[in-house]
């Protein structure tokens, strides 16, 4: 919540969503309501024998800080398509702190996740809910062991490696969270790192809504833009926004498996790529109706 917060009054966040010509009109419509209610109210109220009226002032420092307010960056953009009784958003924040809902977090074909550092989700996952990486592990064995799977060297070991496109559902202990659903997105070559794959990547999120539609719940869905960071694909977040948005319009069309579905860009990320939250609920807009 912190991180929200700074992103709230940061300049970029400021920059973007302050526009003068929109403030203008918040702020003459505000005095505009404003003074008329002040006349309306002095036929009622008289101080020494007069109409009682508050300073011009008053009223003048009122609407600029409604208008100010009314102004202000909006974190959260929210799509409505009421012919299919869909709802996407795209929010700044803590994937973890969205609530109401089940986490995506990306994975590699593995599962593999002592390598990666505190930053990365799969991690944020383990350390969140679960005591150590040993009960994560299990937890994760537990919903993985009715899918197929392989036996491949790794680094002097012999690990499992499932298809990409393999979910596990984890059940969570959180009021926030109901569950995560973990996908492999990619592969990994022989030095433990993703081998950036696109094709993979649209394949892992049909084969995920392909998995929730047969064998998970009518929930609320909450996702990161996955793919630019550990799965290093080379395109930008509205390609992967794109890619999350056109797949699931798509699964959605045949199983309505879900009515909500949240795209979550984190404050860190936010701020270092400076985004456009105007560009890309426009470009939500598009996406949904126009690219399905």
């Amino acid at each position: 919540m912190r991180k929200r917060i700074k992103v709230f009054f940061s300049t970029h966040a400021w920059k973007y969503s302050f526009v003068i010509k929109r403030f203008l009109i918040h702020w003459i419509a505000t005095f505009s309501v404003v003074w008329t209610f002040t006349e309306f109210a002095g036929f009622f109220f008289e101080r020494d024998g007069a109409p009682w009226k508050p300073p011009v002032w008053v009223v003048l420092t009122f609407g600029i800080v409604l208008a100010i307010w009314m102004s202000r960056p909006r974190l959260t953009r929210t799509v409505k398509l009421p012919d299919k009784d869909i709802t996407l958003r795209i929010t700044v924040h803590d994937i973890f702190k969205v609530g109401d809902g089940a986490v995506i977090i990306p994975s590699n074909c593995l599962f593999k996740h002592d390598h990666l550092d505190e930053g990365a989700i799969l991690a944020q996952l383990q350390s969140r809910f679960y005591n150590n990486s040993k009960a994560f592990d299990l937890a994760l064995e537990n919903a993985l062991k009715h899918e197929p799977h392989e036996t491949v060297p790794l680094q002097g070991d012999q690990v499992m490696s499932y298809p990409v496109g393999t979910v596990a559902r984890l059940e969570l202990q959180s009021a926030k969270v109901k569950g995560a659903y973990v996908v492999a997105t990619a592969e990994l070559n022989e030095h433990g790192r993703a081998i950036p794959n696109r094709e993979q990547f649209r394949y892992a999120l049909q084969a995920l809504w392909e998995y929730i539609g047969k064998r998970g719940r009518k929930e609320h869905l909450i996702i990161p833009v996955m793919g630019s960071g550990r799965n290093r694909l080379n395109v930008n977040r509205f390609e992967l926004i794109h890619d999350i948005v056109n797949t699931f319009m798509r699964a959605v069309e045949d199983c309505k498996f879900s009515e909500r579905l949240t795209i979550v860009i984190h404050p860190d990320a936010f701020m270092r790529n400076r985004y456009d939250l105007d560009e890309m609920e426009e470009y939500l807009r598009y996406v949904s109706k126009f690219e399905v």
